[in-house]
């Protein structure tokens, strides 16, 4: 609890918002073998308590479901099936074959083919987000059928190809120990003889703090030349080619959309930019990436409520570094990949380079505006 009570920000908020929130810590919540049910014998017309774990961001948003004692893990699996599609890594059209529970507890849960979809059955063939995508899947039926009375552990299978066996919310837990924080991400880079023009016109324009204005033109610059590049429709490539410092000699610095209050962070999930405003103005823009089809970040006005030096993600279980959480289980985060596209599953994903100052500027009630 010490290790909590140290990177957690609290911030008042009414008892029912922290209910509906409480996936995101997630393994204390109703865990397996809770007697937090309905009736207590099965038969006709008795009920057990289910909570299906839907999602919001990168983290789990549970909520509660009476269904038939008789058959509650197959009746909880197809809750949890019928959760709309931005609340969910499932993907939509995703059927229940059956579901088996042996006298141990184990849950076998078959499902259609539309579980896996497009992603290979064999991890060692997926890509990082396939990967990714698989694990929040599992995560979610693993929570969902182990807040059943009778399932400890569950199997899952896509279209009769076992997918995960033997998982149960230890296997999601947040470690005991913390790992440091990132640095500033790849530092190589090659010492351009323009390279000081080309970075301090970038910072002229807020796309790189004065001290990244260095000569080498590595990670940080490129991320801010897809920054500008993107604000000016260009491609988004990274490179300051002739067409790009073209447009860097006429440039502006965007200014934001919203205009109250004088402090806030302005997300444009298209230009894959955010702007940090104070004043009323532009003070620096960020290249992010926010998210990806399927678990689009939810545009709207919003708020920083919590802040974790390190955020645990249970359905990934992964750290999110300098996470500004505004939305649910949604928030600002460092990422190793920010794209030039929306990537990410809800969140929006930061450079390393520019985390920690992201993570500094977004203080507790900062507004958050997400544009598509």
């Amino acid at each position: 609890m010490a290790v909590l009570a140290r990177r957690f920000i609290p911030l008042l908020v009414t008892s029912a918002f922290l209910i509906s929130f409480a996936g995101c810590g997630s393994s204390g919540d109703g865990g397996s073998g809770s007697d937090d049910s309905g009736s207590g014998t099965a038969g006709s017309g008795s009920t057990e308590q289910v909570k299906v774990f839907s999602t919001e961001g990168e983290q789990f948003d549970p909520v509660k479901k009476e269904v038939p004692a008789e058959n509650a893990p197959e009746a909880a699996t197809k809750a949890l099936l019928e959760v709309p599609a931005e609340r969910t890594y499932i993907p939509q059209g995703t059927e229940v074959k059956d579901v088996q529970v042996t006298g141990d507890g184990e849950a076998t849960v078959n499902l259609s083919d539309d579980f896996l979809g497009d992603i290979p059955a064999d991890p060692a063939k997926r890509t990082r987000r396939e990967n990714e995508a698989v694990e929040g899947r599992v995560a979610q039926v693993t929570y969902t059928l182990t807040s059943l009375k009778t399932v400890n552990h569950v199997k899952v299978k896509s279209g009769g190809l076992t997918i995960a066996s033997n998982k149960d919310r230890q296997d999601f837990q947040e470690p005991k120990k913390e790992p440091p924080l990132p640095g500033k991400g790849e530092q190589y880079g090659t010492r351009d003889s323009g390279g000081i023009q080309l970075q301090q016109k970038l910072a002229d324009l807020k796309y790189l703090p004065q001290s990244g204005v260095d000569g080498v033109v590595g990670y940080q610059t490129q991320q801010a030349v897809m920054a500008f590049q993107s604000v000016e429709g260009l491609t988004r490539d990274g490179v300051a080619g002739p067409m790009t410092k073209a447009a860097l000699a006429t440039a502006r610095t965007p200014q934001p959309s919203a205009k109250r209050p004088k402090r806030l962070m302005e997300v444009r999930i298209g230009k894959g930019i955010l702007l940090l405003v104070r004043g009323g103005r532009t003070v620096r823009v960020v290249h992010v990436s926010a998210g990806g089809p399927g678990t689009e970040t939810p545009t709207g006005r919003y708020q920083v409520f919590r802040k974790e030096l390190q955020s645990w993600s249970v359905p990934f279980s992964t750290w999110l570094p300098y996470a500004s959480y505004f939305n649910n289980g949604i928030a600002f985060h460092e990422y190793p990949d920010v794209p030039p596209y929306p990537a990410s599953h809800g969140c929006v994903r930061v450079p390393a380079p520019e985390a920690p100052m992201v993570y500094r500027f977004a203080r507790m009630g900062t507004t958050v505006v997400v544009r598509s």
